[in-house]
């Protein structure tokens, strides 16, 4: 390890404003300079010529505006001479040259803007003698403005100041070989140079033969301390993949510019381990006349941990960018197992998956077969996910060589885990232990983003079946088979009211005989959780079965006898909100139900209410269509505080011409409500039931919480472009007074704010429904109290014959005249006045109480 402190060790904690950065141009001048001041000090042979040729060399440069150079001697420090260039001023309360002097220690001095210009940042650092214990002086360098002072501007400073301290010992060295030439001066000044050095450090003569290696470079490369270097090559050092860029550009470049700067590798000898450095390699001169020799002297620092961490990050953001892409589990999983290993520096990667409530896991990755899992199992996948803690993996010799680790919902609860395996032994760290927790957030984050579109989708599916039935007894069968798939649920159970004080249970085939006899003989006033829920109109949420034993002490529990662990009866409700039926089911592992859970709960139970209301009041084709599209009761059972809404629906059509309109208010926390108004093109039964699976698929994103810039493009992304609509997603906020309005292709809300003329609400250009493939834009409008908004579809206002912003117009007129009135006398003006249209007409009218 080198004895060098890092870049921020060696700087006081001080924060500039500005600096050069180190973009490409930066980097070019920086090296172009550093050539250029090696080949002016190469043969300088004293050290006041050193210093006059530096700040020759340096002032003025678009890398460092100005440069002072102050030497030290026995009486102090004094400015070196220009030699004509211009080095700038000095402030007037000068810099802190003496303190660096005393402490060695750099300083960053920030811009000053006394006289209304800024100065640059300046650096008041040391310059090393290599031979001494104290500084051979301190240089002053203005560093070029553009950005943050960074590590790399640093760095750059202290080059220069370390290659003029090179040049003033060798320039004092060759005053002593003078004095005795017999001694062998280049060695003992190279020694001297490098002995305490932290970074590998080699000298070699031009054709490549190294004659030197200090301490810290033997032990880098695993060189013994006494072994010697005859007969090894400058370039036997390098990594084999690194050698011939040694060969062809490194040492070449150095000899003819006269310094290179690259990354590149190390070996260790004994090892074969590969060690990333920072590599320059220069040419050191000695001797006069025609006894110069010319020596290529090599540095590189050892940044195997940055290029480590760079190349963690650069997996990391590829790890990132495939889980983005990826659609579904499956695709996630193959993702995770052939991408994370490399993030990690894993040998084998496996995921194991825990469905929510079920008590196996699916297990994928490594060089294993897929297997099924029990989570009960003794294996440490299995105990990281029931135990939801992170287990280390140890060899036959107690050490660690692998972990599990958790895959986390963002309450925390376990939804799966990753077991991660390592070639050899690992000595836990704060770092990989970090990288690892990314990765596995990542995993869990793409796992529930899956889960959220699969419950959408099959919540599609369900709202599909649901949308054909056409008896009460076809709607049962699809509610016992679809809804408890999409929350995957068991032994699903349906209790209705039969006749007088009975209550009838349907279930599958698959319920045991033994469990289906004990809820034989039902009546409403039974003490177990689903009739309990139909007879109360309670949800009953059990959470496992000592929850069941205290809430229905001393009660009989067959469900839990048959493997159920968590229990839900849900009731579902009819018209005058009256409970008609209740729906239950369960897991076999316990399943906290979170908010999203909930959600998805009432969105069932509301396609559920909806199917069933439909098929027992519905004995033909048309009300089945129509009650889909035209439904009376929207999602939002209870309006919010300050809010009056009034809605309509009016079929234009009767017979099997059916329309493809429909309305939605979905409350939200804070007493928001999303108003959701649709048109899907056509008017037979397939454009009624795209209308159902658009409403309930909208229903369902923007009841869990899908930003509403991102609701389109989500619907886009589920149910592809197979279709073709309009759709208008108004979210109301009382509290704040504001409205929030996306728009796909649908009509312009109309706003009639208190005491003023109604407007338009425009908004910004949108695809319609199944062409949306990007992000909305949300329109903010305010909405205070007294303030209407209408929102309709394009039947309210389109006629045959007749421009379409005639039809607005309209509508503004007839608003005009009924703007004091209730909403409710309100919606049925604008039907009255604005009748005879050949289509479905939708309408929601909000006024904002305050």
């Amino acid at each position: 390890m080198s004895s060098t402190p890092p870049d921020d060790a060696r700087w006081p904690d001080v924060v500039a404003t500005t600096g050069a950065g180190t973009g490409a141009v930066a980097g070019d001048h920086r090296l172009r300079l550093l050539a250029t001041l090696a080949t002016a000090l190469a043969d300088a042979s004293d050290p006041d010529e050193v210093a006059r040729r530096a700040v020759k060399a340096l002032a003025g440069t678009p890398a460092l505006p100005f440069v002072h150079l102050h030497l030290a001697g026995p009486g102090g420090l004094r400015p070196a001479a220009a030699d004509g260039a211009d080095v700038g001023p000095a402030p007037a309360d000068g810099w802190p040259v003496s303190a660096v002097l005393a402490d060695g220690v750099p300083r960053l001095l920030p811009p000053r803007a006394d006289d209304g210009s800024t100065t640059p940042v300046v650096a008041v650092l040391p310059v090393p003698d290599p031979g001494g214990d104290r500084p051979a002086g301190v240089l002053v360098a203005a560093l070029d403005p553009g950005g943050p002072v960074d590590a790399d501007d640093r760095t750059f400073v202290e080059l220069v100041a370390a290659q003029i301290g090179t040049a003033l010992a060798l320039a004092r060295a060759r005053r002593r070989r003078d004095a005795d030439p017999a001694a062998p001066a280049e060695l003992r000044l190279f020694q001297a140079l490098v002995e305490r050095s932290g970074d590998f450090i080699a000298v070699a003569t031009p054709d490549g033969r190294t004659v030197y290696v200090n301490p810290a470079g033997r032990a880098l490369v695993g060189l013994g301390d006494a072994e010697p270097v005859d007969g090894l090559g400058l370039v036997d050092f390098a990594a084999p993949d690194a050698r011939e860029r040694w060969h062809t550009e490194l040492i070449p470049s150095a000899l003819r510019a006269g310094h290179h700067r690259a990354e590149s590798r190390l070996v260790h000898r004994d090892t074969g381990t590969a060690i990333d450095v920072d590599h320059q390699t220069f040419t050191v001169a000695t001797g006069d006349g025609r006894d110069t020799t010319a020596f290529v002297a090599t540095v590189a620092r050892d940044v195997s941990e940055r290029q480590r961490a760079l190349r963690r990050a650069e997996a990391l953001a590829r790890l990132a960018a495939a889980l983005s892409s990826a659609r579904g589990h499956e695709a996630i999983v193959e993702v995770v197992t052939t991408v994370a290993p490399a993030v990690v520096d894993a040998v084998a990667l496996r995921v194991a998956l825990a469905p929510p409530g079920r008590t196996v896991l699916d297990v994928a990755g490594g060089d294993t077969p897929a297997e099924r899992l029990p989570v009960d199992a003794d294996a440490p996948l299995a105990r990281a996910v029931r135990d939801n803690v992170v287990l280390p993996l140890t060899g036959v010799d107690g050490r660690t060589t692998g972990l599990c680790l958790p895959l986390r919902y963002g309450d925390g609860v376990a939804l799966g885990a990753l077991e991660v395996r390592w070639a050899e032994p690992v000595v836990e760290d704060e770092a990989p232990r970090n990288l690892l927790d990314a990765v596995a957030g990542l995993c869990s984050q793409a796992l529930q983003r899956a889960e959220l579109t699969g419950s959408a989708q099959a919540m599609a599916g369900f709202a599909a079946r649901l949308s054909v039935t056409r008896s009460t007894t076809e709607a049962i069968e699809v509610i016992l088979d679809a809804a408890t798939t999409a929350l995957g649920a068991e032994l699903p159970g349906l209790a209705m009211r039969a006749e007088g004080r009975r209550v009838r249970l349907w279930y599958h085939d698959d319920v045991p005989g033994t469990l289906s006899a004990s809820f034989r003989d039902l009546t409403v006033d039974d003490p177990r959780p689903i009739v309990r829920a139909l007879r109360s109109g309670e949800r009953v949420v059990l959470r496992d079965r000592a929850d069941f034993a205290a809430r229905f002490p001393g009660l009989p529990d067959p469900v839990g006898a048959h493997g159920l662990v968590t229990t839900v009866a849900l009731p579902l409700f009819g018209a005058g909100r009256r409970p008609i039926a209740a729906l239950g089911f369960g897991w076999r592992r316990e399943r906290p139900l979170r908010d999203s859970d909930l959600a998805l709960l009432d969105t069932i139970a509301d396609l559920c209410e909806q199917t069933l209301e439909r098929v027992r009041l519905a004995a033909a084709e048309h009300n089945l269509v129509t009650r889909l599209a035209g439904r009376l009761r929207s999602s939002s059972l209870t309006t919010p505080r300050g809010l009056e809404v009034a809605t309509r629906y009016r079929p234009a059509m009767s017979g099997l011409h059916l329309g493809g309109d429909w309305y939605d208010l979905v409350r939200q926390e804070g007493d928001r409500l999303a108003v959701v108004l649709g048109d899907v093109v056509g008017h037979q039964v397939e454009a009624a039931a795209d209308m159902a699976q658009l409403r309930t698929m909208l229903n369902t994103l923007i009841r869990l919480g899908v930003p509403l810039e991102e609701v389109f493009l989500r619907l886009t992304e589920l149910l592809g472009v197979g279709f073709l609509g309009t759709c208008l997603v108004v979210v109301v906020d009382p509290r704040a007074r504001t409205a929030h309005v996306a728009r796909a292709g649908h009509p312009h809300p109309v706003l009639l704010p208190a005491g003023a003329p109604p407007r338009t609400v425009q908004t910004a250009n949108a695809m319609p429904l199944g062409m949306v493939d990007r992000p909305m834009t949300v329109t903010t409008i305010p909405f205070a109290p007294g303030d209407l908004l209408v929102a309709y579809t394009d039947g309210l206002v389109e006629r045959r014959g007749r421009p379409y912003d005639e039809g607005v117009a309209a509508l503004h007129r007839a608003l005009v005249a009924v703007r004091d009135e209730p909403a409710e006398v309100i919606a049925d003006e604008l039907l009255r006045d604005l009748a005879g249209s050949d289509d479905d007409q939708a309408l929601v009218v909000l006024r904002h109480l305050g």
